[in-house]
């Protein structure tokens, strides 16, 4: 498959899923509470900073920062996500962008801060450099990347995998599981300064600073 039909593939694949389950999203919410948190922390966001929660889902990460304080703006492709996050989001100092993540209609540098949750998995990787490149493009300081953690050793990749695409029903899980992701971000221009491993090992998170010429 060419990287154009892998990318318009993704596109319809994630439209189908997401619009299809955005009210039932947040039952899984209590899974990423305490991520979210720790995101914020790790994040190292100062007030007056602007943030980008790109591929936002239901706004949850969004809110989390506008509950601080923060300038937020949630970027999301799938509509039915963002009309759940407008919902929920109702009087908080957010704003909500339906985006295609692979052309961001912002200048160079516009955000301090950016965040990326529970994406990249979905994409093929062709797709999560673009994204990526994106993201160093728009962002002056820091990005914030949480994906799920691989918990199992090379032997159980397999079984793994088949497992998880089926909760989460990623087609592309048996390549992510296999994935060096640290390598993916540096193609892009982000340089990885720290990883970090979430509790009970589900979420994994990658701090990145951008690279400029």
């Amino acid at each position: 498959m060419t990287a154009l039909r892998a990318e318009g593939a993704y596109r319809r694949y994630v439209l189908h899923y997401y619009n299809r389950f955005a009210h039932w999203y947040d039952l899984g919410e209590f899974m990423r509470r305490r991520t979210r948190r720790r995101a914020f922390e790790l994040s190292g966001w100062r007030p007056g900073e602007r943030v980008l929660d790109l591929c936002t889902g239901t706004g949850g990460l969004a809110l989390a920062f506008a509950a601080r304080g923060a300038s937020v703006v949630g970027v999301d492709i799938a509509r039915g996500m963002l009309k759940r996050a407008v919902a929920k989001g109702s009087g908080a100092s957010a704003a909500w962008l339906e985006m295609d993540a692979t052309r961001l209609g912002f200048p160079d540098a516009a955000f301090d801060v950016s965040l990326l949750s529970l994406a990249l998995h979905h994409m093929p990787e062709a797709v999560q450099v673009k994204v990526l490149s994106e993201l160093r493009r728009v962002t002056r300081r820091r990005v914030v990347l949480i994906e799920p953690e691989v918990p199992v050793k090379p032997g159980w990749f397999r079984a793994w995998a088949s497992v998880a695409s089926a909760i989460d029903e990623s087609e592309y899980m048996h390549e992510w599981v296999r994935q060096d992701l640290v390598g993916t971000c540096e193609k892009a221009g982000l340089r990885v300064d720290a990883v970090e491993t979430s509790r009970f090992w589900i979420h994994r998170f990658l701090l990145c600073g951008t690279v400029r010429a």
